[in-house]
């Protein structure tokens, strides 16, 4: 095979040596046999003359030779694009409509695999990545939650398993980062990983600079090792920064390595990490709280299968020894699934989405090509008459459609690379995982592949049902007036049904999401989030300090308490906030408004005793509030007051509760006056003050949740450290007079102008948190949207085309029937009966899919079902009036044919 290749790269190289070598040999020949024949008496004219005869055709001998050379193939080839090209170039219309169409199909089909290609398929930057998982664990009879653990449980993982080959575990969380010692420097926020040891043996993967942390590391402010970024960011990727010091809130650290580019434990923005020896982790054994994540890499030969079920027979022993996971599952996810594992379902969905436009698109070309075969019968027939076999003919068919793909293909390739750097840079542009999405080689040759697979998906068909040419039939001149054959006919009839059914199934798709973005929007959150800004300000752990004395809680937290200094600082920040101009009101809280998701606490009413049964009913979301909290907010108080001035840590302890709890727990009472005791460490019972109205945190949630408001000033002095992590990040809530956008350079000065040693980690307006809740479910349905208009376009297009093709091939009837009598109401009335018929078929199947795939966008609604009747009416009834359009201007021309000149010909 390959000395075939090589004979036909020679001899298309030296093509003209060849062809001159050949005629010299042929001359050689003649006048070699013209002398023997003069000498045999013949005189010279003759001689030649009868050599030549002897010789024979030298075009047949020519095209002997060259077949020898089995070089006859490339020729025809090459001739055979050609023609194509020429062909296409005489029909300007079809050309660019079917490259057009093609282009667009093969476009998105390459856009959205270069997304899914650097999600799913692109090898992750580890060695041996196939080998690393992460373990996670479930609640009770909630499979799809998974969520971290404590040390002891990662302890217990690591000495019971017996699948791992190494095993580690990180804790994420953020730290107040200055370059030097000096309190006027300006902090900065940023996020750092507590890691066990060996976790880098993991990943596998050592510092670029400097080294990891060694078992001799100890203490908590000691060594720490920089990603590559803050390396650029901060040192300016410098080599010497090994050995420099860095102060991690206000404590002195020394920078001992740093990672490479791409490096991440689960977060892409951890900063540094710190080193936690086995000795600190066994602190916590026993915490309630699930801060780790635990990595490991599989020993060679261990399946997944084997993996869990290996971690399935810890579940038991596991909750026999720590309370907290009693009940709960063990799940073992691969490093990819863990890292990008949300995003598969929904970039699989966008891949078959973008594949139903691409059939669109192939079902038009083949219907344009159908309609084009029938005006080329006569030069076919013609050609078939010549000689030309009927595989000849389907070849160079076969020819020029792989031309158009190569076309399409690359235009589309191109498309796909613009469309890439817009979708990345705006509607992705939050999504790290996506950040990396590129035109490689791997989604290049996607593309060439899809190209050559779309001429022969959309030229087979018609191929075969062009090249059988009616020798007779064609060549007669009165052939023009009969309507085309009914396999053909059927073909165009079966590529129009087909496109109205992909695009219904695609424009009912995205009418759900439209939909289900419609009713969430609609919904209101119980709050006003206009002109709302929160500002996250997490605040030095210098401000608790370990209890002396105690080492653990009695639930097997970390016991800490609180600075004073702490109320007086933050305090004094939301003073401050409050006198800049153009602010109207300025509180406090834990959680921002409509962002990240509360504790949740479980609690008791007046005394109750709580059944095991019904722990998980008696909770609801926890909210840490200053006064003028629900002003600024605007939340409605139902009943009795809301949370004030008057409430001081002096004062009795007080809660105010929200309505969905207060019918929750308090039905047909009056709640106001009764008292609540928090599952919060060290917290005394509290008289309810006031019930407010329901705000949806989430608003994806069903039905409003059970809140419940505590004052700041009230907070218990110790607390678990986990709580107390929560509450050391202050959320300053700020409602403005005017636009948030020009207070924001005022508030940052007013916060330094508090203290210069803060750090903001965040600036957001509220109503960016709420669009960044919808702001997946916007992408989806805007990309949806956007193919689902593709697709229609592209439907309409072919019916259009099939229609005034099949218009003009029975002009002749047409002109027949209204010689005859018929009114144009009825050629009108014929034609679109026609259609109509094709576009019902459509949409019935199109029902159909539509019904049997819409389980797999279930996930993803809110608010309606997948088999909404109204999406779907709306859907089929637009669609519908689009596709009679199509059909109506095809139509209202048949319907104006002159007779006399329709017959002329007959």
């Amino acid at each position: 095979m390959l000395g075939e290749i090589f004979r036909c790269i020679r001899y298309l190289g030296r093509r003209s040596q060849f062809e001159g070598e050949w005629n010299e040999e042929v001359r050689f020949h003649l006048e070699a046999r013209t002398e023997e024949l003069q000498r045999d008496g013949l005189p010279c004219e003759e001689a030649r003359a009868q050599a030549r005869r002897e010789f024979g055709p030298r075009a047949r001998a020519s095209e002997d030779s060259r077949a020898a050379w089995q070089f006859r193939w490339i020729e025809e080839l090459v001739a055979d694009f050609r023609y194509a090209v020429r062909s296409f170039a005489s029909r300007p219309a079809f050309t660019l409509t079917a490259i057009g169409c093609l282009a667009i199909g093969i476009g998105a089909n390459t856009l959205i695999f270069s997304l899914v290609n650097t999600v799913l398929l692109r090898s992750m930057p580890y060695p041996h990545a196939d080998r690393m998982v992460m373990v996670r664990f479930s609640p009770p009879n909630q499979p799809e939650q998974k969520l971290g653990n404590n040390s002891g449980i990662y302890f217990f993982v690591r000495d019971h398993s017996r699948v791992f080959e190494r095993i580690g575990a990180i804790r994420i969380t953020g730290v107040r980062l200055t370059p030097g010692a000096d309190s006027d420097t300006q902090a900065t926020w940023a996020q750092e990983g507590w890691t066990s040891p060996g976790l880098t043996d993991v990943f596998g993967i050592q510092p670029m600079i400097g080294r990891w942390f060694v078992a001799q590391d100890t203490g908590m402010y000691l060594q720490v090792v920089i990603s590559h970024k803050l390396w650029q960011t901060m040192y300016g990727g410098v080599p010497e920064v090994v050995g420099k010091e860095i102060y991690l809130d206000g404590n002195p650290a020394t920078i001992v390595g740093v990672m490479a580019s791409g490096y991440q434990t689960l977060s892409p923005d951890v900063d540094l990490w710190r080193f936690q020896s086995d000795e600190n982790l066994a602190s916590a054994l026993r915490s309630p709280n699930r801060l780790f994540n635990i990595f490991g890499r599989l020993k060679p030969g261990v399946t997944m299968e084997q993996a869990q079920a290996d971690l399935d027979a810890l579940a038991s022993p596991l909750g026999e020894e720590f309370a907290m996971n009693r009940g709960w599952s063990i799940r073992v996810d691969s490093l990819r699934d863990a890292y990008v594992g949300y995003l598969r379902q929904p970039l699989l969905i966008l891949q078959g989405a973008v594949f139903l436009v691409l059939l669109i698109a192939c079902a038009n070309v083949a219907g344009l090509l159908l309609a084009q075969g029938a005006a080329r019968q006569k030069e076919l027939a013609v050609r078939a008459t010549l000689g030309s076999s009927r595989g000849r003919i389907i070849r160079q068919l076969l020819t020029e459609n792989l031309l158009l793909s190569i076309a399409g293909g690359a235009i589309g390739i191109t498309l796909a690379w613009a469309g890439l750097r817009a979708l990345v840079n705006t509607t992705f542009a939050s999504n790290p995982d996506l950040h990396s999405a590129a035109l490689d080689w791997t989604v290049v040759g996607f593309a060439l592949a899809v190209s050559a697979g779309t001429g022969i998906l959309f030229g087979v068909l018609p191929a075969i049902q062009i090249a059988r040419p009616d020798l007779m039939q064609v060549m007669r001149e009165s052939g023009r007036s009969l309507t085309a054959g009914s396999v053909r006919s059927r073909l165009r009839s079966a590529f129009v049904v087909s496109q109205v059914a992909l695009a219904l199934v695609l424009l009912a798709g995205s009418g759900l999401l439209i939909r289900s973005l419609i009713r969430l929007n609609a919904t209101d959150p119980g709050l006003d989030p206009r002109r709302l800004v929160a500002i996250q300000i997490p605040f030095s752990r210098t401000f608790y300090h370990g209890v002396p004395g105690v080492r653990n809680t009695t639930a097997g937290g970390f016991l800490v308490e609180f600075d004073s200094r702490f109320s007086q600082l933050s305090e004094r920040v939301r003073e401050r906030l409050a006198q800049v101009p153009g602010v109207e009101s300025a509180t406090a809280a834990v959680t921002p408004p409509l962002g990240a998701a509360p504790r949740r606490l479980g609690f008791t009413r007046d005394g109750r005793t709580v059944t095991e049964s019904d722990q998980g009913a008696w909770t609801g979301e926890w909210y840490p509030v200053s006064a003028s909290y629900f002003d600024a907010l605007r939340i409605p108080v139902r009943r009795g007051r809301a949370i004030g001035v008057q409430d001081t840590e002096t004062s009795a302890p007080v809660v105010v509760i929200n309505e969905t709890l207060a019918r929750r727990f308090f039905p047909g009472e009056d709640p106001v006056g009764r008292r609540l005791q928090l599952d919060l460490l060290n917290d005394s019972p509290r008289e309810i003050v006031g019930v407010v109205g329901d705000v949806r945190q989430d608003r994806f949630q069903a039905a409003p949740q059970p809140h419940f408001y505590v004052p700041r000033t009230q907070l218990p002095q110790r607390m678990d450290m986990a709580v107390g992590l929560e509450v050391l990040v202050v959320t300053y809530v700020v409602r403005t007079a005017g636009d948030p956008a020009s207070v924001a350079p005022a508030l940052r000065a007013a916060i330094l102008d508090a203290d210069r040693s803060l750090a903001v980690s965040s600036v957001r307006t509220v109503e960016e948190y709420a669009a960044g809740q919808l702001q997946e479910l916007s992408q989806y349905a805007a990309l949806l949207s956007v193919f689902g208009g593709i697709s229609v376009t592209l439907a309409i297009i072919g019916i259009f085309g099939v229609m005034a093709h099949t218009v003009n091939q029975r002009t002749h009837e047409m002109g027949i029937r209204l010689a005859l009598g018929a009114r144009a109401g009825n050629v009108l009335r014929l034609v679109m009966g026609h259609g109509f018929v094709l576009i019902s078929a459509g949409l019935l199947l199109g029902l159909l899919v539509a019904l049997l795939l819409a389980p797999v966008i279930r996930s993803f609604l809110w608010g309606i079902t997948a088999t909404d009747p109204v999406t779907f009416f709306v859907a089929m009834a637009g669609l519908m009036f689009l596709a009679l359009l199509a059909c109506y201007l095809p139509a209202r021309r048949a319907s104006r044919v002159d007779p006399v000149i329709a017959l002329r010909n007959e």
